[in-house]
């Protein structure tokens, strides 16, 4: 018998030829699959965070109402992402029950983007300036509360994260203040609007200087890092701005403290005409105002309102 080993190598390289397309066939529907399912992933996760910016941009208004004898205290609220993948700004309010007897107090933190975990440590530090409520003035007159709190962030995150701060505390018929930051504290009293404290930014140091003639007034306020931070919580060492004293409340005050998602945003005028409204009403109609400009980047937005008035007044 003759064996045409001829024959049996193109036989085998035929077989081979088909195999290799076979597999090559193969490797192409798995490939095909992994880019569906990727696809089909990403529209899930698209779908998701579409849902949940749709649902944070519902309206949360609330409202709610205090008062210790002397003083009726209305507050409103408003939040929302804006267009971030995350909320980073947090906010509270001391106890109500502890209202008569302690004061009330109010906090919004707004956390440094860019950096890590600002969500965390804007929600931690919330959490821990309520949590050692009820405060007397002496301890809350110089801020070293904040550099304390400051410093305990320093040490865990060593510079890479951080938050800004403003707090409010109302007791009896005074207030006090304090803040690290760019967050802002807003009062209309008599139909005009005061900005009670300053924002912790470059541009502001720059204007400092400008009163030296170290720089125009121009320079300062159209500088390229005008808006970044001097001061914020996470620093080694908080440099707060404070009362010195805490001043006396009027009737019909009312108070906004806000991050600079909508300081940034709106208008002071805007922001005055909402805050001639209740605090729940004012709330809302920020963040129309706040839909409408529908800004490029809108940052998140977190705004406290509360309204002061006097027991038996007009």
């Amino acid at each position: 018998m003759v064996i045409d080993w001829g024959k049996i190598k193109d036989t085998f390289l035929k077989y081979l030829s088909d195999m290799r397309w076979i597999f090559i066939a193969c490797a192409a529907v798995i490939l095909l699959i992994v880019v569906i399912v990727l696809i089909l992933r990403s529209m899930k996760k698209k779908k998701s965070v579409s849902q949940d910016k749709a649902e944070e941009k519902k309206p949360a208004h609330k409202s709610m109402v205090m008062d210790n004898g002397r003083f009726r205290i209305e507050i409103g609220n408003v939040q929302g992402t804006g267009e971030r993948e995350e909320q980073q700004d947090a906010f509270a309010f001391s106890p109500t029950a502890k209202w008569k007897e302690k004061g009330f107090l109010a906090v919004l933190c707004d956390g440094m983007g860019g950096l890590d975990a600002g969500a965390a440590i804007s929600n931690k530090l919330v959490s821990d300036i309520i949590s050692e409520f009820p405060y007397s003035f002496d301890e809350l007159k110089d801020g070293w509360i904040l550099d304390s709190l400051s410093n305990e962030i320093y040490e865990n995150y060593r510079g890479r994260g951080g938050t800004t701060v403003i707090i409010t505390y109302l007791k009896d018929d005074k207030m006090w203040f304090a803040s690290v930051g760019d967050s802002d504290l807003l009062l209309l009293r008599d139909g005009r609007i005061y900005a009670m404290n300053i924002r912790q930014e470059y541009g502001n140091t720059l204007l400092s200087r400008a009163l030296d003639g170290a720089v125009s007034v121009e320079q300062a306020l159209t500088h390229h890092d005008a808006p970044a931070l001097t001061e914020f919580m996470g620093a080694q060492h908080a440099n707060p701005d404070y009362s010195i004293v805490p001043w006396d409340v009027k009737d019909k005050d009312v108070y906004l403290l806000c991050s600079d998602g909508i300081s940034d945003t709106l208008s002071f005028e805007e922001i005055r005409e909402a805050m001639k409204h209740d605090p729940s009403e004012c709330a809302e109609i920020l963040e129309k105002g706040i839909m409408t400009k529908n800004k490029r980047y809108q940052d998140n937005y977190t705004a406290i309102i509360f309204a002061v008035h006097e027991i038996g007044g007009n």
